[in-house]
């Protein structure tokens, strides 16, 4: 079975925008955390610059990401800790 037969000429997208944002939010995620186990580990100074520049790049274009989801209000607000003072007020 050769390939051409799964090539379509459909402009739709397979996938939906917040899917793909919420995957490339996952891969910035998973680099920055790659890029800072090897800024950790380099012995050489030219390796940590590198690393440093890598990973402030990393930082605008998450801001940017983070941004976006925002936006289209696609990124929820994590669970939070319960505020332990307005527990101690109530009793």
């Amino acid at each position: 079975m050769s390939w051409e037969s799964e090539v379509t000429d459909s402009t739709d997208s397979p996938f939906s925008d917040k899917l793909m944002l919420h995957h490339i939010g996952f891969l910035l995620q998973t680099a920055q955390s790659y890029h800072g186990a090897g800024l950790a580990s380099a012995m050489r100074l030219d390796l940590a610059m590198a690393y440093e520049k890598i990973i402030l790049k990393n930082l605008t274009v998450t801001k940017e990401w983070f941004n976006l989801m925002t936006k289209n209000k696609w990124l929820e607000e994590p669970p939070l800790a319960p505020n332990r003072k307005e527990i101690a007020k109530d009793k």
